[in-house]
């Protein structure tokens, strides 16, 4: 069997989508991902920008009689594939198949909170109260996105540990659960990563366990963010706050007092916080906050509380306990945050994958590094043997569409782009300070033409032809930029990942101590992946030019500059700016 004839000129898809181009690398991704799912062999695809990975895979998804979960990382990946994606493969095959998108219990109103925390205050909640009404009637009532504040969305939402399921008296009307049912009753689910991972992690516990159903296929787009996502759900994170706020919304059970106690106590740790790591000193104060708020929240005659009080308990004891990996403490917005991560998720990942489907397909445009899937296969649990894995050759032709400038980073370089550039520009930094730093730069020069990553959103840039956007790992990851004009992608540094990390430091330790080098073994492939994301924001369409400036001199003089430079090996080098314009000139004229 083959899915071929789909994308061959005069095929289903030329006939259904009005811009198709028949491309060799989408025929090739969309028969290796049918003949894995039909063998029913875990698939490895690395398939290059522009090679139309999308409908690659949703092709077989829809040609194949089988159950498959589809997810990606960011909400405008899933909105972009539920409804544009989906559409165009529901002209090929019909609307036969039901689809249905999950996101996780936060983009969903709870009753629960809602009619506790909110209804009895319909003064102090009229906007609130005016939007409920016109959504009362809907099965499934989503959040509004910008409508209300950080407080009043708290008050009508819940999370996974808050929630009490179906011992909730609003169970059989909850938005969440009435979601969840849809996705499983489902042909295709939609979903991110986030929700996928906390399901894994889920069922490497207990089989039993899970927001979603068994599945025939995983496909996780964008899959070269795994290894990053799911060592945080295979470990526990715990809100100091939490214990505050479930006394404070629940007041009448309370002594006054053990508020009072509890507020004091927090706000001392936060005074004395200065640092991530625990330290034996802080690491005794926060066990004493924890056993005296969940004390006073366990010891009251209510069902809810002393569930709740459980979960806390149980939270506790994985993020200050002995297994191996990272803890740290993060303070954020009045908050603590304790967390833990294992060194070493891969197990647990596999596991959680067996319990959720017969076979998974990891893809994206990164996922090796010098052609080798070792990296990413290590993260994720799998030997060689186990997986069939491809890489596609790049769809563009690098070498007459782009050119590579590099140079040491300075503010001359950047006053000197801003005066000369004639088109977009996607600078992307290593860090939110440096970002910050460069946006003020810009912003004195061309401020009018300046955006930077806090200030946007990705789905606003579109008719935006000549502007400097500035960002750090989100506008590298995944982010497309077509129709902006892009014609420079700046990396202000190669995108090491800061060493000095704690979460970073410590398993660089870890792999030390089992004999590895933390360096070529675990940082310079990760940063190699990092680059080759961000060298694929530039050329998107088969008429794209640009030129992509790399702003450290490292990948000349460090022997392992020879990772990166093999990424553009073929990519002619300019010298200067004036360069660059000349050859963008030329292309535009040729065009």
């Amino acid at each position: 069997m083959s899915v071929k004839h789909f994308f061959e000129e005069g095929g289903e898809l030329e006939k259904a989508l009005p811009r198709y181009r028949k491309r060799q690398a989408q025929i090739d991704a969309s028969e290796f991902i049918y003949s894995s799912m039909e063998s029913r062999v875990p698939a490895v695809l690395e398939a290059p920008t522009g090679s139309g990975k999308t409908m690659a895979y949703l092709v077989p998804s829809f040609e194949l009689n089988r159950r498959i979960i589809i997810s990606t990382k960011t909400k405008q990946l899933m909105s972009q594939i539920a409804g544009k994606d989906i559409n165009s493969a529901r002209r090929i095959f019909g609307d036969d198949k039901y689809v249905a998108v999950l996101k996780g219990r936060k983009n969903y109103f709870c009753h629960f909170r809602f009619f506790k925390l909110m209804y009895p205050h319909p003064g102090r909640y009229e906007k609130v109260m005016e939007w409920y009404e016109s959504v009362a009637r809907q099965e499934i009532i989503e959040m509004p996105v910008g409508l209300f504040n950080m407080a009043e969305i708290e008050n009508m939402t819940t999370d996974s540990w808050m929630c009490t399921a179906s011992k909730c008296e609003f169970y059989d009307i909850c938005s969440f659960y009435r979601a969840k049912q849809n996705a499983n009753d489902a042909d295709i689910v939609i979903t991110n990563h986030y929700l996928l991972m906390s399901d894994f992690a889920l069922k490497a516990e207990s089989e039993h366990a899970s927001i979603f159903d068994f599945a025939d296929h995983i496909i996780m787009d964008e899959a070269h963010s795994i290894p990053d996502i799911f060592p945080r759900f295979a470990g526990t994170e715990l809100s100091l706050r939490s214990f505050l706020r479930v006394m404070n919304e629940n007041r009448p059970v309370f002594d006054p007092r053990e508020i009072e106690i509890t507020a004091g106590m927090l706000s001392g740790l936060l005074e004395d916080i200065t640092e991530r790591r625990y330290t034996s000193e802080i690491k005794d104060r926060l066990i004493s906050y924890i056993e005296f708020a969940n004390k006073s929240i366990g010891e009251k005659d209510v069902d809810d509380l002393k569930q709740i009080s459980k979960r806390l308990n149980d939270k506790a004891e994985s993020v200050l306990g002995g297994s191996e990996g990272v803890r740290f403490v993060d303070t954020e917005r009045g908050d603590i945050v304790l967390q833990y991560i294992p060194f070493d998720a891969s197990e647990k990942l596999r596991e959680g994958l067996k319990n959720s489907c017969l076979s998974p397909v990891f893809v994206s445009a990164t996922l090796s590094v010098k052609g080798s899937f070792e990296y990413f296969l290590n993260e994720t649990g799998y030997a060689e043997d186990e997986v069939q894995a491809k890489s596609l050759e790049p769809v563009f032709n690098m070498g007459e569409q782009g050119r590579l400038m590099v140079r040491d980073c300075d503010d001359a370089f950047y006053e000197e782009l801003a005066l000369k550039a004639k088109s977009s520009v996607l600078v992307i930094c290593n860090s939110v300070s440096r970002m910050n730093k460069v946006t003020k730069l810009l912003k004195n020069i061309i401020p009018e033409r300046v955006f930077a990553q806090t200030e946007i959103d990705i789905s606003d840039t579109e008719g935006l032809t000549d502007a400097f956007f500035v960002g750090c790992a989100v506008f590298r990851e995944g982010m497309d930029f077509a129709h902006t004009g892009i014609s420079f992608v700046v990396l202000d540094k190669l995108p090491f990942e800061y060493f000095e990390d704690i979460v970073l430091k410590e398993r660089a330790a870890s792999l030390k101590n089992k004999g590895l080098d933390p360096f070529k073994d675990y940082f310079l492939p990760r940063a190699v992946i990092y680059y080759r994301q961000a060298v694929g924001r530039l050329l998107r369409h088969e008429d794209d030019h640009g030129v992509w400036a790399v702003l450290d001199s490292r990948i000349e003089t460090k022997n392992y500059g020879k990772y990166f430079r093999d990424v553009l090996n073929n990519v002619p080098k300019i010298d200067s700016i004036d360069d660059a314009v000349r050859f963008l000139e030329v292309t535009d004229e040729t065009d």
